[in-house]
This record gives C-alpha cells, sequence and structure tokens, in this order.
C-alpha cells in the first residue's frame, strides 16, 4: 500500500477538555478521519500523520523523510499552524503530488492563490470535502500533480545548476541569466493562455448557472420562512414557538449555505487560475488591432461581458439573501450561522467579481474600437467607390 504523509495542525490531546489545543486537536483528528482517511482508503493510500511518530513542536528525520519521498501528501493548512507552513514550503522543493486542503474561511493570506479544497464544517461539508479529495487524489495519481511556481523554479535550477557543490561558486552574470531563462521557460505564450481559458469557462458558467439555481431554492425556502413567522405572529404564539421555528429554518438553511459555499469557493479558484490568462488576451487584443477584428475575437469578448452580467447579478441575488438572514439573526441565534456563511460567499465572490469588472471594461473598450474601425473602414470604401466630383 502507497504512503500518503498527511501534515496539518496537531494540537494536544492530552489537554483539558475546553482548551485552544484540545479544540485544535479534535478539530484536525475530525477532518483526518472523515475526510482524508475515507478518501485514501478508496485509492489504496495509507494515511501517515505526523503526529504519528512526532510530538508538537517536533520535526524529526522521519518527518523529513516523508516530506523528501512520499508519492502524495496532503496538507490541512487550516489556521495557518507554523509548522504546517514550514512542512508545505518543503515539500514544494519537490516535484510530487501535493494536495492542499483547508477550512473555509480559515485559509492564510498568502496561501489563498495557491489552489486549495476549502471545505465547510459541517456533516454535508465535510462529506463533499471527502468526495471532492477523493476525486483531485483520482486526477492526480493518474496525470501527476499541478507543481506551484516554486516548484517549478526549484527543479528548474537544480537542474541548471546541476552538481556544483557551493552556490556561491555560481557568478552573478550566471544567476541573471538562470533568472531570465526559468522566467522565459514558464511564462505562458497566446495559445496557452486561450486553451487554459478555453477549459474553464464552461465550468464558470456552469458555476454560475448552479449558483443561481441554490439561489432560487433559497428563495423559495425564505418565503416559505417568512410566511410561517408572519402565521405565527398574527395566532399570537409566544417566543418559544417562534424559536422553534427559526432553529428548523436554521437548519432547513444549513444545507444551501453549504453549497453556496462550496460553489462560490469554485468559483474563485477558477477565476484566479484564468485571470492572467484573460488579462493576457486582452492585451494582446489591445495591442493588434486586426486580431480582435476576427469572428473568434469578437465573440470571446461577447460571451466574457456576458459572463461578467451573469456573475454580478448571481451576486446581487446572493447579497438580497444575506440582508434577509442576517435581520432575521438580530432575533435567533440560530439563524446567524448561515446567514453569516452566505455573507462569506458574498464577500468572496465580490472579488471575483472585482476582476471580472476588469475584464467587462476592457473589453467592451475593445469592442467599440473594433466598431470604430468598422464604420471608419466603411466610410473609407464608401469614398474611395464614390469619389467627390
Amino acid at each position: 500500500m502507497t504512503t500518503c504523509f498527511i501534515i496539518g495542525p496537531i494540537g494536544d490531546k492530552f489537554a483539558p477538555i475546553g482548551s485552544p489545543e484540545r479544540e485544535r486537536y479534535e478539530a484536525a483528528l475530525e477532518v483526518f478521519e472523515k475526510v482524508i482517511v475515507l478518501a485514501c482508503a478508496e485509492h489504496d493510500l495509507e494515511p501517515v500523520r505526523a503526529d504519528q511518530i512526532a510530538v508538537s513542536g517536533e520535526i524529526t528525520d522521519q518527518v523529513f523523510r516523508h516530506l523528501f519521498e512520499d508519492p502524495v501528501v496532503i496538507a490541512d493548512v487550516s489556521g495557518g499552524n507554523p509548522n504546517v507552513m514550514y512542512e508545505l514550503g518543503l515539500r514544494h522543493t519537490r516535484d510530487l503530488l501535493t494536495i492542499q486542503i483547508g477550512e473555509y474561511s480559515q485559509l492564510p493570506f498568502d496561501l489563498q492563490a495557491v489552489r486549495t479544497l476549502q471545505f465547510s464544517r459541517s456533516e454535508q461539508g465535510l462529506i463533499d470535502a471527502r468526495k471532492a479529495l477523493s476525486n483531485v487524489l483520482a486526477i492526480g495519481l493518474e496525470e501527476g500533480g499541478d507543481p506551484v511556481t516554486a516548484t517549478r523554479i526549484w527543479q528548474s535550477r537544480q537542474s541548471q545548476v546541476g552538481e556544483l557543490d557551493q552556490p556561491s561558486q555560481i557568478p552573478p552574470e550566471t544567476i541573471n541569466a538562470l533568472d531570465s531563462e526559468v522566467d522565459d521557460v514558464d511564462a505562458d505564450g497566446l495559445l496557452e493562455r486561450m486553451n487554459t481559458v478555453e477549459e474553464v469557462f464552461p465550468r464558470l458558467g456552469g458555476t454560475v448557472e448552479e449558483i443561481g439555481t441554490v439561489l432560487t431554492d433559497l428563495g423559495v425556502r425564505a418565503d416559505q420562512m417568512a410566511r410561517e413567522m408572519t402565521l405565527l405572529n398574527s395566532s399570537g404564539q409566544g417566543a418559544a414557538a417562534r424559536l422553534v421555528a427559526a432553529k428548523r429554518f436554521a437548519d432547513i438553511l444549513q444545507g444551501p449555505a453549504d453549497e453556496l459555499a462550496r460553489l462560490t469557493s469554485a468559483f474563485s479558484r477558477d477565476m484566479d487560475e484564468i485571470d492572467g490568462g484573460v488579462n493576457g488576451i486582452l492585451e494582446h487584443l489591445h495591442q493588434n488591432p486586426d486580431a480582435r477584428q476576427q469572428d473568434d475575437a469578437q465573440e470571446f469578448l461577447a460571451v466574457l461581458v456576458n459572463m461578467v452580467r451573469t456573475a454580478r447579478q448571481s451576486m446581487e441575488d446572493v447579497g438580497q439573501f444575506v440582508h434577509i438572514v442576517q435581520g432575521l439573526g438580530s432575533a435567533s441565534k440560530s439563524l446567524r450561522r448561515p446567514g453569516n456563511m452566505m455573507a462569506q460567499s458574498l464577500r468572496q465572490m465580490a472579488k471575483s467579481v472585482a476582476l471580472m469588472d476588469e475584464w467587462e471594461a476592457a473589453s467592451l473598450r475593445l469592442q467599440r474600437d473594433s466598431k470604430n474601425v468598422d464604420s471608419n473602414s466603411s466610410a473609407i470604401e464608401d469614398i474611395s467607390s464614390n469619389p467627390p466630383a
């Protein structure tokens, strides 16, 4: 059976119940048992946690060997534990399959740009996380990992520097040349950008549609909640009856709130993946007027503008539901969790839509410039065909 090394927060299982160290231990163990172990079992992987071979705060030779040798590493980066970040940094020097997972809204800022499987800490959220992790493992074991920039540069420099024993032996001009060559190798060209965008666009559109479906479901449930609350108020029911109704609706809303969190996380990850590519394409069309006159370029710009507007409408719909649920949260704390989750989803999606706003502005400028070119060309043709007397 292949070993899969697990790095993540450890905590202290011997700490008093309720203490931060004990809660950290229990939270990490829950993810390990309900997500990681089950996902690994589907692929005949043996998960080994760092605390099975080291105590908290200690990084042993065995840990280093696992980080260097194991074909698969899964890192739970929830909370940004310093040991986890250090071990993950060491692992990034190896071009081997490394998968990051993290609790929704608990990711370190520096890792938000790196592809990370996010999950919500609920029964359904952990089930979804296990399924998603299993899918990522299936793809990674078959096709290999998708190394981060640090790994690519590290591997490239190792291959170019070769067997030199001391980095100080490399002349400065050689280092500069290596830096330039690495940048040239890693930089995507227009074709790579177009390919990436073409692959992700359908997925983005599908995610936006799924968000719309969840919002429709939320609308139905919110109307149902409002009607029942109105009925309870009009019939003179006491606070106890209304509290029971609020708790029931909180449970009803939690499922869609979890799904919305999953979808907006997926939307943000896809946006991070293609933002550079889209901007590169837009810049290319700006610098090459002939290219933006092509039918495929015009179609690309039209799809981009339409997607931005659809996503913006979805965000506005999310905002309406957040306002409703957060307002009810002032009456019952049971409704605050789904309301706060939806608010977090809104904030995450708003950051992505802000990037899309820039796409839209650039696309509209290019479309306007193309129309101006067409108009000028038509005017020139008319003059050529009908010269003034």
